[in-house]
């Protein structure tokens, strides 16, 4: 299984909620959408099931570009600080 990106946008922001599996094959998929995004942006990670290092990378680089993040589970959590704090 990849991902499914679905886009949502209102006046305020636009949120992407990534559903299923990040993983290197798919991350080109996520940075298009990223970067047609104008404004704030929201990811929802609620449906995010795993990511390997180059998902969290591209994560970690949406969050310090200014994204913020909803909804993602205790593991999803865990990757994004483990990977944090190796950097």
């Amino acid at each position: 299984m990849g991902i499914r990106i679905t886009r949502t946008s209102d006046a305020h922001q636009t949120v992407l909620r990534i559903d299923g599996q990040l993983h290197s094959d798919n991350v080109a998929e996520l940075h298009r959408e990223h970067h047609s995004v104008n404004g704030p942006l929201l990811l929802d990670l609620s449906n995010l099931r795993s990511a390997d290092k180059a998902g969290v990378d591209a994560l970690l680089e949406m969050i310090s570009l200014g994204a913020r993040i909803r909804g993602a589970s205790p593991y999803i959590e865990l990757l994004l600080q483990g990977s944090h704090c190796s950097q």
